[in-house]
């Protein structure tokens, strides 16, 4: 469960305003939210509503990176959590611009616009939350952490 180096790198894909779930989903079987190796950023909340786990399912398997947003609905940041997908919580996410280069360090907790030259801190993410996105999702961090509790004491 080593996160020293958790670093993905992307092109911004924009979404103004919120973007709730429903529209996640919408969004997602027309094409419109992205592909693999982006990272879909929304200048509003993400996540409202009540479709929450089929928006993440849908993001997941389009290949996201993780997604960004100034905030997100509880159960919909959850679902990320636990599916391993990056949701990033940047204040400052409105300065982002459609095709921006970014560079996520999560162990680091920051992204780095590289078209602009800027750097913004992650919020909302614990070092818990960091090492369950390593392991690829709750279900890997569960297999991870039976696999060293089964290991043998070394004395």
């Amino acid at each position: 469960m080593d996160t020293a180096e958790i670093i993905l790198t992307g092109k911004a894909r924009v979404a103004e305003g919120a973007l709730s779930s429903e529209a996640i989903v919408r969004g997602a079987a027309h094409d419109t939210l992205g592909t693999a190796g982006e990272l879909l950023l929304a200048t509003g909340a993400m996540g409202e509503g009540g479709a929450a786990a089929q928006a993440v399912a849908a993001l997941r398997s389009r290949g996201l990176l993780g997604v960004i947003a100034p905030a997100f609905a509880w159960p919909f940041f959850r679902i990320c959590l636990n599916l391993g997908l990056p949701p990033l919580t940047l204040w400052e996410a409105g300065e982002i611009r459609g095709g921006d280069r970014l560079r996520v360090d999560l162990a680091g907790q920051v992204v780095k616009d590289l078209s602009a030259g800027t750097r913004y801190p992650i919020r909302d993410l614990s070092d818990l939350y960091v090492t369950v996105l390593a392991c690829g999702g709750m279900e890997g961090y569960i297999r991870a952490l039976r696999a060293r509790d089964d290991m043998p004491m070394r004395g």
